[in-house]
């Protein structure tokens, strides 16, 4: 006997946890089908609750369960870039100073490996997506606008402090929203594989 179990919310991640014998974790095939997450946000808590649960039983299944540790590594460096790089940059308040610049190449830095993993969240989901979908295309769009900031600060340190300080509010916008985004697990015939990476 196969029962399935579709996840909508973060709420019946931490439901499945909570009752994984109930629910068949001991001796029933179950496959957990992710459909959806409120956000981009929540994917590394959820991850880390539903990643446990899948690996140390034998009978429950998960094809989305690679998906969504992509997406809970776009979440973690965002969130890296949210909480330890853009608040040095506020802080500066008459030049470039070291802990500025250091902000600014780790933000070129998370620039490069957002898109590397954007390309790997697309891969986990065996086909490639349309530039449309909503997650990736976000992605790509926060990562450019990293390297628009970051390199020419970098390349000419002599470039104002208010130009970058102007740019921040708008960064940590994007950032917010990003991380704000839903998440939905579509199927292969939701999607397209005719869009490129770039």
């Amino acid at each position: 006997m196969t029962m399935l179990y579709e996840i909508h919310s973060h709420a019946q991640i931490q439901d499945l946890q909570a009752r994984p014998d109930e629910l068949g974790h001991s001796n029933e095939r179950m496959d957990v089908k992710l459909v959806s997450l409120e956000s981009v946000r929540i994917a590394r808590e959820s991850y880390a609750l539903l990643c446990p649960l899948i690996m140390e039983s034998r009978m429950w299944f998960c094809p989305e369960l690679e998906i969504l540790s992509e997406v809970a590594s776009l979440s973690l460096e965002i969130q890296k870039l949210e909480h330890d790089v853009l608040p040095q940059l506020t802080v500066q308040e008459a030049k470039l100073e070291t802990g500025a610049l250091e902000a600014l190449l780790l933000m070129k830095n998370s620039a490069v490996g957002l898109l590397h993993m954007r390309k790997c969240f697309k891969e986990a989901l065996g086909v490639w997506l349309c530039e449309d979908y909503v997650v990736s295309a976000k992605f790509k769009k926060l990562s450019k606008m990293l390297k628009d900031i970051a390199v020419p600060l970098l390349q000419e340190r002599e470039c104002n402090i208010v130009w970058l300080q102007e740019r921040v509010p708008l960064l940590l916008q994007l950032i917010t929203d990003v991380l704000e985004t839903p998440v939905h697990f579509c199927d292969s015939g939701e999607s397209s594989d005719e869009s490129s990476d770039e």
